[in-house]
């Protein structure tokens, strides 16, 4: 049994990074995934609901939407208050943004909504 404790308390906690959508807006500013691979997204308490997508960068200069290899954009299900488990896909690959709704039909957030991203090692 205490060997199990110890395991929990050495286990590396995750890096967690802020990024903002601000009001009027639809994307974030861009978030530096050199920290390790984007885990969680976790939510803002007020959403104007839409679902969740990603552009990313490999110099946070130019962005490009994320999809994947069918054709169809990354796009995440979410809910004010809640963590939003992320695929695979968001890790080294230089930088990425937030948005919401989608490439066709951005949702404009009403007022500022701040999210964490926890990144693990």
């Amino acid at each position: 049994m205490a060997k199990a404790r110890q395991a929990v308390t050495e286990a590396k906690q995750p890096s967690l990074t802020a990024i903002s959508i601000l009001a009027g807006e639809s994307l974030s500013d861009s978030v530096d995934a050199s920290q390790g691979t984007a885990s969680y997204v976790l939510m803002p308490d007020a959403w104007d609901g839409a679902n969740l997508t990603f552009q990313i960068s490999f110099d946070n200069l130019t962005f490009w939407d994320l999809f994947d290899q069918y054709g169809n954009e990354v796009t995440f299900a979410c809910r004010a208050g809640t963590a939003v488990r992320v695929q695979p896909g968001l890790q080294s690959i230089g930088y990425f943004k937030v948005r919401s709704g989608t490439r066709d039909e951005p949702i404009v957030q009403s007022e500022d909504r701040n999210f964490t991203v926890a990144f693990t090692p």
